[in-house]
């Protein structure tokens, strides 16, 4: 007995939107960080970009809060609050310089 093998398959509606979907995402992905070479330099970029940009407005909040809302205190520690944001935004810029001037070229 041979079997028949039904070569006519319908692909629903809802799985071919769904390839479109995912083809965009990954365009708009490949449209702001690049392929290959550029994506990586992109990705340091983009990360040394935004660690200023959320260092410089963390700090500006926090110049905010002691400004605004923190008259009460005799000796308002503002130095130690900013030096909590940058311990954390500098490492990551540090990180990311490292790696790019430190990855090998072949």
């Amino acid at each position: 007995m041979k079997s028949k093998i039904n070569t006519n398959i319908d692909i629903p509606e809802s799985s071919n939107t769904r390839l479109t979907t995912g083809d965009s995402i990954i365009s708009k992905i490949t449209e702001t960080i690049g392929r290959g070479e550029d994506a990586r330099n992109s990705f340091v970029y983009l990360t040394i970009k935004w660690s200023f940009i959320a260092g410089c407005v963390i700090t500006v909040l926090v110049v905010i809060n002691h400004w605004f809302f923190r008259k009460n205190e005799t000796i308002p520690d503002f130095s130690r609050d900013l030096q909590l944001v940058w311990d954390i935004v500098v490492p990551m810029i540090t990180l990311a310089l490292g790696y790019a001037f430190g990855k090998s070229r072949d």
